[in-house]
């Protein structure tokens, strides 16, 4: 997962706080839009190739290597004001969703949000039950998810927008792979605080109604 905090040079409050969970190797860092980031890896060799990727563009990352789930509370103390989890979710099986979300309420700040870009059903990963993983006990590469199952299961934060991510030619500024779910959900505000608008997504909203539903569908 990625952490963040207020924009770059604000004399008020630090920089935003951005904590990610990537998948594999970093994506683009952009030092441009003011944030500072925290960035748990597990493979000492993406982390190099990560710290080199940040001072090229100049970016206020830092970078730790170990599980989140076991960092969190020491290293990543959080509040933070965007989480963003590039490709740790659908790899994790179905009883750490339970964790995975009692972590996400421990270090995402009030009025933060939460970026998602995890396997779409129909794209990508496996669309067995879940007690058939348990039966075979294996996860085959991945778990793939519907619309419906990731606004049930995030259904405590408030949903700012749920699609696929657009194909993305080489040299982009931006990541995307028509098998991939994007979200961006926001955890609201204690009663009496105005919640500030979501950052700037590119594309238009998902105009497709909620469908509650179980596990994964």
């Amino acid at each position: 997962m990625t952490p963040v905090r207020a924009p770059r040079g604000s004399p008020s409050r630090p920089p935003p706080r951005r904590r990610s969970t990537p998948c594999r190797r970093a994506r683009r860092v952009r030092p441009d839009l003011g944030l500072s980031a925290v960035r748990p890896y597990r493979s000492p060799v993406a982390i190099a190739w990560a710290e080199e990727r940040a001072r090229e563009a100049g970016a206020d990352v830092r970078f730790h290597r170990g599980d989140a789930f076991a960092l969190a509370g020491t290293e990543l103390t959080g509040p933070y004001d965007l989480v963003y989890d590039s490709g740790c979710f659908h790899h994790l099986p179905p009883h750490r969703r339970v964790s995975y979300l009692a972590l996400l309420d421990d270090v995402l700040a009030p009025g933060g949000h939460f970026g998602l870009t995890c396997f779409a059903a129909g794209g990508m990963g496996s669309e067995e039950p879940d007690a058939a993983l348990y039966r075979q006990s294996r996860l085959h590469g991945g778990l793939a998810y519907t619309p419906g199952s990731l606004r049930w299961i995030f259904s405590d934060l408030e949903e700012v927008e749920l699609r696929r991510t657009r194909d993305e030619p080489p040299g982009s500024a931006c990541f995307g792979e028509p098998f991939l779910h994007t979200a961006l959900f926001a955890r609201p505000r204690p009663a009496g605080h105005a919640r500030p608008g979501p950052p700037a997504v590119p594309g238009g909203p998902d105009d497709r109604p909620p469908a509650p539903g179980p596990g994964r569908d």
